[in-house]
C-alpha cells in the first residue's frame, strides 16, 4: 500500500513539474473560488457579490496573478459584504486587516495562507486542520498569523450577528455596529477558547515534529489532536459551554486525516529539506547533515576522498 502511495506521489509530482504554470494556475482559481464561494456564503449582504459569474471572474483572473493577489481579493470581498451591513464596521475591519499586514507582513507570506484558512475552513467545520498542519511546515513566529486568523472568523460571526438583529440603530448612532462587534468579541468565550486550544496545538505539533526519532510528523499529529480535544473537553467542562462534543470529534478526526495526508505528499521523499542523521558502528558514532546541492555554492563545497591503506 504505502509504495502504492508513493508511486502516486512520484507521478503527480512529474505530472506537477511538466505542466507546473497550467496546473498551478488551475489549482489557484479553484482554490480562490472556494474562499469566496465560503466568504459571500457565510456574509451574503451585497448584491453585486451574489452574482456567480462576478466569483468566477474573479478567481479567473486571480490565477494568472501571484498568490499575494488572490489572498488579498478575499479580504477585499470580505470588507465589500460587510459595506451594505455598515460602512463604519467595513472600514474598521479593512484597517484592522491592513494594520497586521504593516505591523507582521513582512515576516513571511506563508502567514497570509494561515489568516484566510482559519475562516474559510471553520465555515465547512474542518479549521482544527490549520494548526495541525501549519505547525509541520512554518515557525511560531507565524502564531499570530494563526490568532489572527481566528480573530478575523469570529468577527465575520460577530458581523453576521449584527446585521441580523440590527433594525436601523445606525442610523441613530453611528457607532453602534463597531460597538456591538467589540462586546460580542469581549464577551464570547468561545474566542478565547479557539485561540488558547489553536496555540498549544500547533507548539505541541511544532516541538514534536522537529524530535529526531522515527515518525515524528505523524506522531505529532495524533498528540497535537490530542491536545486540542482535551483543552476544548476541559474548558466545555469548566465553563458549560455546551460544545457538542461527537461532532467536535468528528471534525477533529477530519482534520486528522487532512493534516496526514498533506504531510504524507509533502514531506516524504522530500529532497528539499536538511536531513540529519545518525547511525553507528562497533567503534564511533556518525552525525550526518545533508543539505540540497543547489543550497551551497560551488565554491563552498569541500569534497574528502578517504583512500584505504590498500589504495594508497
Amino acid at each position: 500500500m504505502m509504495m502504492t502511495l508513493l508511486l502516486l506521489k512520484n507521478k503527480m509530482k512529474l505530472l506537477y513539474e511538466r505542466h507546473y504554470f497550467i496546473i498551478r494556475g488551475m489549482i489557484k482559481i479553484v482554490l480562490t473560488l472556494f474562499s469566496l464561494m465560503i466568504v459571500t456564503g457565510q456574509m451574503d449582504y451585497s448584491p453585486v457579490l451574489s452574482y456567480e459569474w462576478v466569483l468566477f471572474l474573479l478567481a479567473f483572473l486571480c490565477g494568472f496573478f501571484p498568490d499575494f493577489v488572490a489572498l488579498t481579493a478575499v479580504c477585499l470581498v470580505i470588507c465589500l459584504e460587510i459595506l451594505p451591513v455598515s460602512f463604519l464596521l467595513s472600514a474598521t475591519v479593512f484597517m484592522i486587516i491592513l494594520a497586521y499586514l504593516l505591523l507582521l507582513g513582512r515576516i513571511s507570506r506563508s502567514q497570509f495562507y494561515i489568516v484566510l484558512a482559519v475562516p474559510v475552513l471553520s465555515a465547512v467545520h474542518i479549521g482544527y486542520a490549520v494548526p495541525l498542519v501549519s505547525a509541520l511546515f512554518v515557525s511560531p513566529a507565524l502564531l499570530p498569523a494563526l490568532v489572527f486568523g481566528v480573530l478575523l472568523w469570529f468577527m465575520m460571526q460577530g458581523i453576521g450577528e449584527y446585521a441580523a438583529v440590527t433594525t436601523g440603530a445606525e442610523a441613530e448612532n453611528v457607532t453602534s455596529s463597531v460597538q456591538y462587534l467589540f462586546r460580542y468579541l469581549m464577551k464570547d468565550r468561545m474566542l478565547f477558547l479557539a485561540v488558547i486550544a489553536f496555540s498549544l496545538t500547533f507548539f505541541c505539533v511544532y516541538i514534536i515534529r522537529r524530535r529526531n526519532f522515527k515518525h515524528a510528523s505523524q506522531i505529532a499529529i495524533l498528540a497535537g489532536a490530542i491536545v486540542l480535544m482535551t483543552v476544548e473537553l476541559l474548558t466545555n467542562i469548566i465553563f458549560s459551554l455546551g460544545i457538542n462534543m461527537g461532532a467536535l470529534t468528528l471534525q477533529v478526526v477530519i482534520s486528522m486525516g487532512i493534516a496526514y495526508i498533506i504531510q504524507f505528499f509533502r514531506m516524504t521523499l522530500d529532497y528539499q529539506g536538511t536531513k540529519k542523521l545518525q547511525f553507528e558502528d562497533d567503534e564511533y558514532y556518525y552525525y550526518v547533515t545533508a543539505v540540497p546541492k543547489y543550497k551551497v555554492a560551488v565554491g563552498d563545497r569541500t569534497v574528502t576522498r578517504i583512500k584505504s591503506d590498500k589504495e594508497s
